[in-house]
């Protein structure tokens, strides 16, 4: 094949790279898991290897103590996929502010590097690796 997977594929991955970041940036993490399969795994520069839906529940834990009441929003851009019957590699860019009393910092760009898996008909992610390309000074 082409890797291009049939366009409704490629729409429900877009949709699970938007819902990856607007769950996680608004707390929403019981949602935040369900864009992982059972066995998915993310792991970070910053936060280490989180394997399986446990390991990804203790992860958000971690994450929400270390935001210590600041707003993230995760842009994620230049999405590109490859798509193979039930699997698909993909990747994009990542631009992270923190919001925190009104005021909002570009804090760090990176990039994503993921492999994916449509699992009774859904796409989840299997495993997504964040490599940070650039930290900003804390303000």
């Amino acid at each position: 094949g082409t890797g291009m997977g049939t366009w409704e594929d490629r729409e429900q991955i877009r949709e699970l790279y938007a819902r990856y970041a607007q769950t996680i940036d608004n707390a929403r993490y019981d949602e935040w898991l369900k864009c992982f399969t059972e066995d998915g795994v993310f792991e970070s520069s910053r936060f280490g290897r989180h394997p399986g839906q446990e390991g990804l529940r203790r992860f958000t834990a971690i994450y929400k103590e270390a935001l210590a009441g600041a707003k993230p929003i995760h842009m994620m851009t230049n999405i590109s996929i490859s798509v193979d019957g039930d699997r698909a590699t993909g990747g994009c860019y990542l631009t992270y502010f923190h919001c925190k009393d009104e005021k909002g910092a570009l804090s760090a760009v990176g990039h994503y590097t993921d492999t994916l898996r449509k699992v009774n008909g859904e796409w989840k992610f299997e495993s997504r690796q964040v490599a940070i390309d650039g930290a900003l000074p804390e303000h």
